[in-house]
């Protein structure tokens, strides 16, 4: 492993690390949440149907990026997401290489029950963050994004 002497170096590798473990801790905390349901929903179809819900009826190469996955390991999600009735695939008349996907009633249902759990998540942090703070970490993540893009 590289010896690190760099402070800032050290700095930006425990922030990549932090953000890591929030990815594992959050995908975690949904699972245990998930394990239980009738559907038999795992968090990578949750994210899809999450993807969703914001956006009526998307592509599935725009659902790819959103989730960050390949549209090849899209795709058994997709099909396990529509024999469950949750979701309805059509050829794209644009593109019949792709698939409009659009949610079913019964994913609408079953997307706003969700709902209530990621609010109920994501209220727990409002009492201990500082907008002001979070709106900055925003933004600087933001930045170290575009900046990891443009090198490779």
């Amino acid at each position: 492993m590289i010896e690190i002497e760099n402070t800032n170096m050290a700095k930006l590798i425990e922030l990549i690390d932090s953000i890591k473990d929030m990815r594992f801790i959050i995908q975690t905390y949904f699972k245990k949440r998930l394990k239980n349901n009738d559907l038999g929903i795992t968090v990578e179809m949750l994210e899809v149907l999450m993807v969703l819900s914001r956006g009526n009826k998307i592509n599935q190469k725009e659902i790819a990026d959103r989730v960050r996955k390949n549209k090849a390991n899209l795709t058994p999600i997709i099909h396990k997401l529509s024999l469950k009735g949750l979701l309805l695939r059509k050829e794209d008349p644009k593109d019949r290489r792709n698939n409009i996907i659009s949610l079913t009633e019964k994913g609408k249902k079953l997307c706003s029950t969700y709902d209530a759990m990621f609010e109920e998540f994501y209220a727990g942090f409002l009492n201990d963050v500082d907008i002001q703070n979070l709106d900055k970490t925003i933004s600087m993540l933001r930045k170290i994004g575009q900046q990891v893009s443009s090198i490779g």
